[in-house]
């Protein structure tokens, strides 16, 4: 997994929220740190924490609230350990960590014993539902409950984030539903976004199910957002698809991409297609960006902003391609 999506999705833990309902009974106490061990679902990420050198895990400081974690070289994971702190009888915190993974806290934390993945998930499901509904809560703290729900083995989680990825009244939760369970989820999260990214009637959620669906393990990633970006009724939404297909990395995407800067209706959907090729891995960038520069079929506006984006190069190849242009000029 990109360790700066991770970094990106897991924001800083909040206090002062009220009490969960308690879905699977669990008995927290009314301060300090509790934690149990439950399955995750097939393929999780082994979420820690690390030292700026690289590949060197530390332990997490549960008490610290500034916290960051992630996963290197695709480390796996069978296991997680969700870690719950309240205060005042009221739920502070929430974390799911590798099972594996070393923390340290100011004080104990109290571990519960045999409780079932299941119900872990749906005291999961009843914490997000109480912070939603919570003039107070805080979106950091929800947040780290719904990435805790989807690395929850089992159908109770996905079903859970699967509803709400589909059908929640808000476009926020039903965004966040469609990262999680893009990132976590394996090919049915996978298929889930892809028929948000079509079948989604608010244009901002289809967009962001564009970018969820390339941290997915989907084998149509490119198909699907190629069809998005020749296929879906708002410009913007074409545009986004045409950026995260070039982000992708994927092969052979510089045809479609080439395609779109010529034969979409929109001025700014072509214009994106032009930029989106610079978006490309170095070598491939460059190679696009100048066929697109003498392609004579383009608008000579189009032209332009393909020589613009090779002079943001650092490329080597784009800087000679450029200096033999105004050699050219200069001989004239």
């Amino acid at each position: 997994m990109n360790t700066k999506m991770i970094r990106a999705a897991a924001l800083m833990l909040a206090a002062s929220v009220v009490s969960p309902l308690s879905a699977a009974e669990f008995v927290l106490p009314k301060e300090g740190w509790t934690s149990w061990k439950v399955d995750a679902v097939e393929g999780s990420p082994a979420w820690c924490c690390w030292n700026n050198r690289p590949n060197e895990f530390t332990k997490c400081d549960l008490d610290d609230e500034r916290f960051g974690y992630g996963s290197k070289d695709g480390a796996k994971t069978d296991s997680i350990r969700i870690y719950a702190r309240t205060s005042g009888g009221k739920l502070a915190s929430i974390r799911a960590l590798a099972a594996s993974c070393p923390v340290e806290s100011k004080a104990p934390v109290q571990e519960l014993e045999n409780i079932a993945t299941d119900d872990s998930a749906r005291w999961t499901l009843s914490v997000h539902k109480q912070l939603r509904d919570t003039p107070t809560s805080r979106h950091d703290l929800d947040e780290q409950a719904l990435a805790a729900l989807a690395m929850h083995r089992g159908k109770v989680a996905f079903d859970a984030l699967s509803a709400m990825a589909r059908g929640d009244a808000e476009v926020e939760y039903r965004k966040r539903a469609i990262f999680w369970v893009a990132m976590l989820r394996g090919q049915p999260g996978a298929d889930l976004t892809s028929n948000a990214m079509f079948n989604d009637k608010d244009p901002e959620v289809r967009k962001h199910a564009a970018f969820a669906i390339t941290q997915s393990k989907s084998p149509r990633i490119a198909a699907e957002l190629i069809k998005q970006g020749t296929t879906d009724h708002d410009s913007d939404v074409r545009q986004q698809a045409w950026f995260w297909l070039a982000q992708s990395g994927v092969p052979n995407s510089e045809e479609p991409l080439l395609a779109a800067a010529k034969n979409d209706q929109d001025d700014s959907v072509r214009e994106h297609a032009i930029f989106a090729l610079s978006q490309l891995p170095d070598d491939r960038s460059t190679k696009a960006l100048v066929a697109a520069a003498q392609d004579r079929t383009l608008s000579a506006e189009q032209r332009k902003k393909a020589l613009f984006w090779l002079a943001q190069s650092d490329s080597p190849e784009a800087a000679s391609y450029l200096d033999g242009i105004l050699t050219r000029q200069n001989s004239r």
